[in-house]
């Protein structure tokens, strides 16, 4: 078993931090709370064809926090669906498994996420 749970945060300006958060539910819970800065919330489960999953992360307390266009772009590719619109302050992108606990992301996963954080900056 890892010994961290390796996720991404993605930020309203497009900056990505890797994470690697504990395997531990209490201290994993605190330090999602503290990249965040409040409870988080699933805004949406990603379940792939490979067996891979994702879950977004974000503050239960979002109002007033600035759209994250880079987490909603990555939602897009990560879900094939049109864009998600709504989508305010930090997200962390984890992977899941069948008992709901988080996991690390795939690498297909981290490289989505990562190509979909320069996207809006492309002109």
């Amino acid at each position: 078993m890892p010994d961290t749970v390796h996720a991404l945060l993605v930020a309203t300006d497009g900056t990505i931090t890797d994470l690697h958060l504990s395997t531990n539910d209490t201290p994993q819970r605190t330090q999602i709370h503290q990249a965040l800065g409040d409870y988080a919330e699933a805004l949406r489960y990603v379940r792939r064809p490979d067996g891979s999953h994702t879950v977004a992360l974000a503050a239960e307390t979002s109002d007033g926090q600035p759209p994250n266009l880079y987490a909603a772009i990555a939602l897009h590719f990560l879900l094939g669906e049109s864009l998600i619109a709504g989508i305010q302050g930090p997200v962390i992108f984890a992977g899941f498994n069948r008992q709901d606990a988080l996991t690390s992301l795939t690498e297909d996963a981290v490289r989505t996420i990562r190509t979909a954080s320069v996207i809006p900056a492309v002109r």
